[in-house]
C-alpha cells in the first residue's frame, strides 16, 4: 500500500510540473505548480512528517503562490506567451528534465543502488561524578588502543560531563582525584551505542559502572524516559515511587521497582508533568514493604520535561559529622528530535543548512525581480516640445473680451513673422 500511495503522489507532482513547464498560461502554469505542492505535501505525510507537509500546503502552495498569482495578474503576464519571447526556455527546460531523469535511471536499470542501512554511528559516552568520597576535581580520561582522549576535566560531585562521540573499541576509564591516585576500569563501546559511565560508592576504591540510555526519537507524545540508577547502599534495593494524594492509599504509582545496588532498572516512559518522587527500599531489602516510612530520599517537585533521556542516580552523600545520606541527582539530556518535526527542522535548518537557507532567500527575491521583468510592457518614450507656442483656435484677448463685454488690448510686444505662430485676432 506505501508504495501504491507513493507512486499515486509522485505521478500527481509530474503532471502538475508538466502543465507548469507546457501551458502558454501564465496563471495555469502557477495552478500546475501549486498542484505540484500539494503532492508534495502528501509524500510529506507519507515519511510521518506532519509539520512539513502543513509548512508545504500553507507557505508554498499558499503564500508564496498567492504572491506569485497577483505579481502576474497585476502585470497582465496571462495574456504574454512568455515561449515566444523566450524560446530557448522550453529547450532548457527539457535538456535538464532529460539530464535529471538519465541520472536516476542510469543506477535503477545497472543494479547499482546499495539499499544496505547504513553504517552505525559511532558510539557516545559520558561521566557522572557520583563517588562521594574521592573528593573534587576529577579529570578522567579514555584510554585507547591508538590514543588517550580527555573526557571530562574538574569535575566535582553531583557533576556530569558533555557526552563525547569515539570510534567504537575497548578502552580503559581512568579517574584522577585531586591528589589521588588514578583508578581505572575496562569498558568496550560498541558502535551505536549511547553509554554513561557512573563512578559512585564510598571509599577511596569508587566501583565503575557503564548504564546503557536510549537518544532516540520518543514514539509517545508529550514525554520522556526515565531510568534509575542505585548507587546508595550494597544491602538495600531502592524502589522509585509516586505516592499520589495523601488522603489516598490506592492512587500510589510505582516507576521502578525493586532495583540492586549497582545496577540501572529498566526505561520507563512518563508523559511530562510534575512529580512527587520518592525513592524507597524495594522488596529486596530488609522492609518488605516500601512505604512512607521507608523512604530514602524525595524530590517533592520534579519537573519532568517532554522529549528527554533522564538517568537519575540514588548515590550516597557524606555528611560533615561523617554519616552517610541518599541524595538524588536527576541528569537529563534531549532526545533527538523526531523527522519533519519543528525541533527537528529548527536544528537543520539553523546549524548544517544556514547558508543554503540564506541563499534560498536570495533565490526567491531574484525570481520575484524576474518576474516583474519579464512581464513588464515595453513603454515607447513621448518626445517632449521644447520652445514652440501652443496653436488656439481663438485668441486669449478674444475670449476675454467676449466673457467680459470689453475690448481689451494687448501691449505684449510682438514677435517676429517667422516665429510668430498665433492666429490672427480677426479686429
Amino acid at each position: 500500500m506505501e508504495t501504491v500511495l507513493f507512486g499515486f503522489g509522485a505521478t500527481i507532482a509530474l503532471v502538475g510540473a508538466i502543465i507548469m513547464l507546457s501551458s502558454k498560461n501564465a496563471v495555469h502554469s502557477a495552478l500546475g505548480l501549486v498542484l505540484t505542492m500539494g503532492a508534495l505535501a502528501f509524500l510529506f505525510l507519507l515519511l510521518n512528517a506532519p509539520f512539513l507537509a502543513m509548512i508545504q500546503i500553507t507557505v508554498y502552495a499558499g503564500a508564496i503562490m498567492v504572491l506569485f498569482i497577483f505579481v502576474i495578474m497585476l502585470l497582465g503576464a496571462d495574456k504574454l506567451d512568455l515561449r515566444e519571447r523566450f524560446p530557448v526556455v522550453p529547450v532548457l527546460g527539457t535538456a535538464l528534465a532529460s539530464a535529471m531523469f538519465f541520472a536516476i535511471a542510469t543506477p535503477l536499470l545497472t543494479n547499482n543502488i546499495d539499499l544496505i542501512e547504513p553504517p552505525p554511528a559511532n558510539p557516545q559516552v559520558r561521566f557522572v561524578h557520583a563517588a562521594t568520597d574521592i573528593g573534587n576535581n576529577v579529570a578522567v580520561t579514555l584510554d585507547g588502543a591508538l590514543r588517550s582522549q580527555p573526557l571530562a576535566e574538574g569535575l566535582n560531585l553531583r557533576e556530569v560531563s558533555n557526552f563525547m562521540t569515539v570510534a567504537p573499541g575497548d578502552y580503559t576509564v581512568s579517574i584522577t582525584p585531586e591528589g589521588g591516585a588514578t583508578l581505572t576500569s575496562p569498558i568496550s563501546l560498541t558502535a551505536g551505542s549511547v553509554q554513561t559511565i557512573v563512578a559512585y560508592g564510598t571509599g577511596d576504591a569508587p566501583s565503575i559502572t557503564v548504564v546503557p540510555e536510549d537518544l532516540s526519537t520518543v514514539q509517545e507524545a508529550r514525554s520522556s524516559r526515565v531510568i534509575v540508577f542505585n548507587a546508595f547502599d550494597p544491602d538495600i534495593s531502592i524502589s522509585m515511587v509516586n505516592f499520589g494524594s495523601e488522603f489516598d492509599e490506592n492512587d500510589t504509582a510505582t516507576y521502578a521497582n525493586n532495583i540492586p545496588y549497582g545496577t540501572a532498572s529498566e526505561t520507563t516512559t512518563l508523559i511530562e508533568g510534575d512529580y512527587a518522587l520518592a525513592f524507597v527500599r524495594g522488596e529486596g531489602s530488609s522492609s518488605v514493604n516500601p512505604g512512607i516510612d521507608n523512604v530514602l530520599a524525595r524530590e517533592e517537585a520534579y519537573e519532568l520535561e517532554r522529549d528527554q533521556s533522564k538517568l537519575i542516580v540514588l548515590f550516597a552523600e557524606r555528611q560533615v559529622d561523617g554519616s552517610i545520606r541518599a541524595s538524588v541527582d536527576p541528569l537529563g539530556v534531549m532526545t533527538r528530535p523526531s523527522f519533519g518535526g519543528p525541533r527537528a527542522i529548527g536544528i537543520e535548518l539553523f546549524t548544517t543548512y544556514m547558508l543554503p537557507f540564506q541563499l534560498l532567500a536570495v533565490l526567491l527575491l531574484a525570481a520575484m525581480v524576474g518576474a516583474i521583468v519579464l512581464t513588464r510592457h515595453a513603454v515607447t518614450p513621448v518626445k517632449q516640445r521644447v520652445n514652440v507656442r501652443r496653436r488656439v483656435a481663438r485668441p486669449l484677448t478674444n475670449v476675454i473680451a467676449s466673457q467680459t463685454g470689453h475690448q481689451v488690448v494687448d501691449d505684449a510686444p510682438q514677435l517676429p513673422a517667422e516665429t510668430d505662430q498665433r492666429e490672427p485676432s480677426g479686429d
